[in-house]
């Protein structure tokens, strides 16, 4: 079941989405996948990380890739109504985020002020090379992992739209 949500939002993302991802407008599929509406306006809100990739040229189609017959299955469960209202979180591997953001070093280093700021740096974490997808979230709030164990004052720390629950 897990597998039919994730396929689902990678098709409809991918059909809602793609008026801001440069793509031909498809206003039909809009209309027709209701589900998609609260991803397409969520797009512009500057708190979520899908508006920042928006805003360096990235479509949905950057991040979920689609087949002949993905696209397929996704409209027979969508016909169907087998699927999830919301749909579920997709959880990605580091290395799916790392095609583009080129290695974990790398991504400590870009954040190494962070040390400074806040006496430590999340991406030099000691458990290790998480999955982004731990904290960082596209189409809802993300959650900083560490506050479950570390108590700061992180509200007033974190990026505006950061969640620590």
């Amino acid at each position: 079941m897990k597998i039919t949500c994730v396929l689902l939002l990678l098709s409809i993302l991918f059909c809602g989405l793609t008026t801001w991802a440069g793509s031909p407008s498809d206003d039909g599929c809009i209309k027709k996948c209701h589900i998609i509406k609260p991803y397409v306006k969520n797009s512009d809100n500057p708190n979520l990380l899908v508006s920042k990739h928006k805003a360096q040229g990235l479509g949905c189609e950057s991040c979920h890739e689609r087949d002949a017959a993905t696209v397929k299955e996704e409209e027979k469960r969508y016909k169907s109504k087998d699927y999830s209202d919301p749909i579920e979180q997709r959880q990605y591997e580091a290395e799916f985020c790392l095609k583009c953001h080129e290695s974990y070093q790398a991504v400590a280093e870009r954040t190494s002020h962070l040390k400074e700021e806040w006496g430590r740096n999340p991406h030099e974490s000691h458990l290790g090379e998480i999955d982004c997808s731990e904290c960082h979230k596209m189409h809802g709030p993300s959650k900083f992992v560490c506050a479950e164990c570390h108590t700061a004052n992180w509200k007033e720390r974190l990026p505006q739209g950061w969640v620590t629950e």
